[in-house]
């Protein structure tokens, strides 16, 4: 299979995956970041919890991220690369067809 559709299919997967890790992360900042208001009006949220899982879930954020990234280059400098060796390929056949 080509790496392009490979890198595609990689890039689709950790877009879902993000989504549903930046929704969490989220959640868990915005309750982080406003404790106070979190504890006087919703005392049933434990904030423990929402630290936990924040931490937690942070490195395979990360992970999730950094893979979604690779596979976005790959799907940005492959056709560069590949339109490059087609043109590299065409000036040789060219250049040898001049020769007598």
């Amino acid at each position: 299979m080509d790496l392009y559709i490979i890198s595609r299919k990689i890039h689709r997967i950790a877009a879902l995956i993000i989504a549903v890790f930046i929704l969490l992360m989220a959640g868990t900042g915005v309750t982080l970041k406003y404790n106070a208001f979190v504890a006087v009006n919703l005392p049933s949220i434990n904030l423990g919890l929402m630290r936990y899982l924040h931490n937690n879930l942070s490195p395979w954020f990360a992970i999730a991220l950094t893979t979604m990234m690779m596979s976005g280059l790959i799907m940005y400098f492959y056709p560069l690369v590949r339109r490059k060796k087609i043109q590299d390929t065409t000036a040789s056949t060219i250049s040898n067809n001049d020769q007598p």
